[in-house]
């Protein structure tokens, strides 16, 4: 009976790594190289202290026709030099970094060979689950993601390449304090790009939190907490806007917690659509407080007499008044 017993604990601890409660979001960008070769990178973000487990060695992305017939799977393998942790910076310097918010990125990146074929190619990522304080889905411990992107017969016939976000939102930003972010991307044919928030696409749950091959779609919307939330009021606050020209967005959010986010930028070349950019990221608002003042200063001095003080608080700032 006490080996079933450790037989059934070792079941469960090699399983309940694939229980993933880390996922904050990702991309998937591809180059088009020619002769029907794709350089494909695939960019995930976790969280560093609730995640569990570490990233996907390998990470399957599946291949899809316009039918949903899997083309084919691609096992990329996970290497530590693509591995990093995202610094925290404010726009502020009289705001103080939360203590608790830390999130790890890594990079595949893989070339894959896709013949022309009539209606295109999705590839997708999916994962299993979400961070367990996220405030505007109502489940999301049993609510995956799926990272997409899609490869028309334009961007085949044309040797297109997708648009790239130019940064990563910031890691952390601060309750009842402006966000103030260039959302914007770079298309390397100039072709024109139009901004807009979208909603994340949902992926598999805690039972298949790992598929390989992933899942065929169409693939979900995740579901918003509602009330509140929805796509029109996100964050709670001044809702979150992004300008569709520039991709610059802005909000002022009024609600401590983790936010799901979603921002796609369309591709077009002269008036047709070529593709669809879709970012899934989370937003971190916290309280970031106001560091305190602490000097020393001399008990007394006369009129025109250079006083020195000392600073004595925990935060090193270039200039005080």
């Amino acid at each position: 009976m006490r080996q079933i017993f450790l037989y059934a604990l070792l079941f469960l601890f090699n399983q309940n790594p694939l229980r993933a409660t880390h996922i904050v979001g990702g991309e998937i960008t591809y180059v088009c190289l020619g002769n029907d070769q794709y350089e494909v990178k695939l960019t995930v973000y976790r969280d560093c202290y609730n995640g569990v487990p570490w990233f996907d060695n390998p990470a399957a992305i599946g291949v899809y026709d316009a039918n949903w017939n899997l083309f084919k799977n691609i096992e990329v393998s996970w290497s530590a030099l693509t591995h990093d942790t995202l610094p925290i910076i404010l726009d502020d310097p009289c705001l103080v970094a939360p203590p608790n918010v830390c999130v790890h990125r890594s990079t595949y990146r893989t070339i894959v060979n896709l013949p022309f074929k009539a209606g295109g190619y999705t590839m997708v990522y999916q994962r299993c689950c979400r961070n367990k304080l996220i405030r505007n889905l109502p489940n999301p411990l049993n609510t995956g993601i799926s990272i997409i992107a899609t490869i028309s017969e334009q961007t085949m016939l044309e040797c297109n390449s997708s648009a790239v976000f130019n940064k990563w939102p910031p890691v952390a930003i601060c309750v009842h304090h402006p966000i103030n972010f260039d959302h914007s991307a770079t298309d390397p044919e100039g072709d024109s790009l139009v901004y807009r928030l979208c909603t994340p696409l949902n992926g598999p749950d805690s039972l298949t939190p790992q598929p390989n091959p992933p899942f065929k779609g169409p693939y979900p919307e995740v579901v918003w907490k509602n009330p509140p939330y929805n796509l029109a009021n996100v964050l709670g606050g001044d809702p979150l806007t992004i300008d569709p020209i520039t991709g610059f967005m802005t909000g002022v959010p009024n609600t401590i917690g983790n936010f799901v986010v979603g921002v796609c930028v369309d591709e077009y070349r002269d008036g047709a659509l070529m593709s669809t950019t879709r970012r899934d990221f989370q937003y971190n608002v916290a309280d970031c407080g106001v560091p305190p003042a602490a000097f020393f200063a001399p008990p007394s001095g006369c009129e025109n007499e250079v006083l020195h003080f000392i600073n004595q608080s925990n935060v090193q700032q270039t200039q005080w008044f």
